[in-house]
């Protein structure tokens, strides 16, 4: 097995230190929940909770960056994602971790892939949540099933390593970091998808995305009962959902608060992270 230092050789030492800090002093944790294994990132301090969905990075420390700008007012747990292939089963796996840490209520903070299953756990366990922040998502609809299912199919039939660079490819694209950062991110996907990540976590989240555009039809009124608020944040040059994506999320939520970054890309968390936190922060905190 490649040693973090030789995958993270050429990332500058001050980030490549962070990262390997986070490591050590957020460590996983484990949880058997209806019969599937689940690590988990638990941490922080506070009244209040954050369920942390992270996108198709699936893995908690993903958000090692994002998770100490929050952990000092709320406890936090951070899931990476098991290689299931239903929305229900995720989102009853994450209820059975809020259960499993004696949480009965959260705060959600979720985007892009995360945002989907945020949408899903919402609406099939309601009384968890106190609030929602969807990030640079969207819902799904018959013509994104199609191309799912062709994903689903070429990476079933393509080889493990060709699966990987592709993946990696794909997410650097995506991510799309500021250039100060992209040396690091390069090294991140490439030991994520050489070490921690396969095909079946990649299936994972191509049937999970399936299912949701299938089988989990959202409309307005779906939450009309549900006293929690919605924060939607998006950016107006994410390339990975459009302008009517954009739309068609802010429709299914009427009275949801909406933040747009004019130059945030698909993950203003990362390109835009100082301003995205402090509205996130002061999003939850408002509601204690």
């Amino acid at each position: 097995m490649t040693d973090f230092d030789t995958f993270y050789a050429n990332v500058p030492p001050e980030q490549r230190d962070l990262l390997r800090q986070f490591r050590q002093t957020h460590p996983s944790k484990q949880a058997v929940i209806n019969g599937t294994s689940w690590e988990y990132i638990a941490c922080g301090q506070g009244a209040d909770a954050i369920l942390w969905l992270v996108g198709g990075l699936r893995v908690a420390d993903a958000a090692y960056r994002s998770i100490p700008l929050m952990e000092d007012a709320f406890r936090i747990i951070a899931p990476t994602y098991p290689p299931l292939t239903t929305m229900n089963d995720l989102c009853d796996g994450l209820a059975g971790l809020l259960d499993a840490e004696d949480i009965p209520r959260v705060h959600i903070l979720a985007g892009s892939f995360g945002g989907m299953v945020a949408q899903a756990f919402v609406r099939r366990h309601p009384k968890r949540v106190n609030s929602l922040v969807l990030s640079t998502t969207a819902a799904l609809d018959a013509e994104a099933a199609e191309r799912y299912h062709q994903q689903a199919a070429m990476i079933a039939a393509a080889p493990p390593d060709v699966v990987a660079q592709v993946s990696k490819t794909n997410f650097i694209k995506m991510i799309d970091p500021p250039e100060t950062e992209r040396a690091f991110w390069t090294a991140y996907v490439d030991e994520l998808f050489t070490q921690r990540l396969g095909k079946d976590d990649l299936l994972s989240t191509i049937t999970c995305l399936l299912d949701f555009a299938e089988n989990h039809p959202l409309t307005p009124d779906d939450l009309k009962d549900w006293p929690g608020r919605v924060l939607i944040i998006e950016s107006a040059d994410d390339a990975t959902f459009d302008a009517a994506a954009r739309a068609h999320l802010k429709a299914l939520y009427p009275t949801a608060r909406i933040h747009t970054f004019e130059a945030g890309g698909h993950s203003p968390a990362t390109t835009r992270r100082s301003e995205y936190f402090a509205l996130v922060r002061d999003f939850m905190l408002a509601y204690q």
